[in-house]
């Protein structure tokens, strides 16, 4: 397992501080020939700004190589999906990336560990492996029963690696420490919110830095250095595109962040009719391109974007997964700005108290 970042660095086995390097890779790669390409793909990943280019070339075309043969024999491998447990969340970003500051109290998602092990069962059943799983929220934190989706995903063999992103407000029970002790395939990624210009709850990134520590768990902090940037994600609400320009738009942002959601979280002020309509549409959940589809599916309901998801009880859903993959049209990407323009670079987790609106004036 590696953890890279520029600043704590922490490895599984010793708890010191560790670098990735291309010898450990080959040794890797030596000692446990059947994970070649995991873990030559998890190192082109995480060193690829640093890479030399004709190493980058070698090893991306050992890793398009293996792939391309895995599909001609049908296999359906994933690289990534996030795993959404909850919209709530300690903070209120003005511009989360994951649409939580749209939500209010009448229509929050938080799913349940019976409902989300459905989703999760159903998903890993067609398919033959995926890369990596990115348990986000919200803040994950927040949900009761993470302990439980730890131990599920750490005994699901057909889960290479997954991480736990969370803001730093927060620190681990008991209950999911002692979890992520027993799988050697999990990391927990802080975000360092620490030079927000107007963030008002406190960080607890030192003590679950401690915690993570002493109980030797291997985790990695992002945005450390003085100089991170988010990029706007702009207003978030129907343009009225044309086909064209939406697979434009698509195109153009490429967002490699699919999103699975359990079929729990419909408006609670939604009528009886209503609830039961929109779960039967995908009653043991969805996957969605991103998690901007997957939050506007609770936020606009699941039947506005019918075609955009897949439906998790589709009696051909490993042939749904591969077609999925290969579709180019989503009526989320109407919502989203140009995004062949060039990005905006603002201050990192800008708080806003105020609940936006799918409108263009977002209040």
């Amino acid at each position: 397992m590696y953890v890279v970042g520029k600043a704590r660095i922490r490895s599984q086995k010793s708890g010191k501080c560790t670098h990735i390097s291309f010898k450990q890779v080959k040794k890797d790669i030596k000692q446990k020939p059947s994970q070649f390409f995991s873990t030559l793909s998890q190192y082109v990943a995480w060193k690829k700004h640093k890479l030399d280019k004709k190493l980058e070339n070698i090893a991306m075309k050992f890793i398009r190589s293996y792939y391309k043969k895995r599909v001609k024999l049908g296999k359906v491998d994933i690289p990534y999906i996030e795993l959404v447990l909850t919209t709530k969340c300690t903070l209120r970003c003005e511009s989360c990336n994951n649409l939580m500051q749209y939500f209010d109290s009448k229509n929050q998602y938080t799913c349940t560990y019976e409902g989300i092990k459905q989703s999760l069962d159903k998903f890993f059943a067609a398919i033959d492996s995926i890369h990596s799983v990115r348990i986000i929220g919200g803040e994950p934190l927040l949900f009761k029963d993470l302990d439980k989706v730890i131990t599920y995903l750490g005994r699901e063999r057909k889960v290479r690696s997954f991480n736990i992103v969370t803001n730093g407000t927060r620190i681990f029970n008991d209950k999911s420490l002692a979890a992520l002790k027993d799988c050697p395939n999990a990391i927990v990624c802080i975000s360092d919110y620490s030079r927000s210009p107007n963030l008002k709850v406190p960080l607890k990134q030192e003590s679950l830095i401690d915690q993570l520590k002493t109980h030797k768990i291997p985790y990695y902090v992002i945005w450390t250095d003085k100089n991170s940037s988010w990029w706007n994600p702009g207003k978030i609400y129907k343009r009225g595109r044309t086909n064209e320009d939406i697979i434009r738009n698509f195109k153009a942002c490429m967002m490699p962040c699919v999103s699975l959601m359990s079929s729990e979280g419909i408006r609670r002020d939604s009528t009886k009719e209503t609830i039961e309509s929109e779960t039967s549409i995908a009653p043991d959940g969805a996957l969605f391109i991103c998690p901007i589809a997957s939050s506007l599916s609770r936020l606009k309901g699941l039947r506005e974007f019918q075609g955009d998801f897949i439906d998790l009880s589709d009696s051909n859903l490993r042939q749904r997964i591969v077609e999925f993959y290969a579709q180019n049209f989503f009526k989320a990407c109407d919502y989203c700005h140009d995004m062949w323009l060039e990005k905006e670079h603002i201050p990192i987790a800008v708080q806003t108290d105020s609940i936006l609106k799918l409108e263009p004036n977002n209040t």
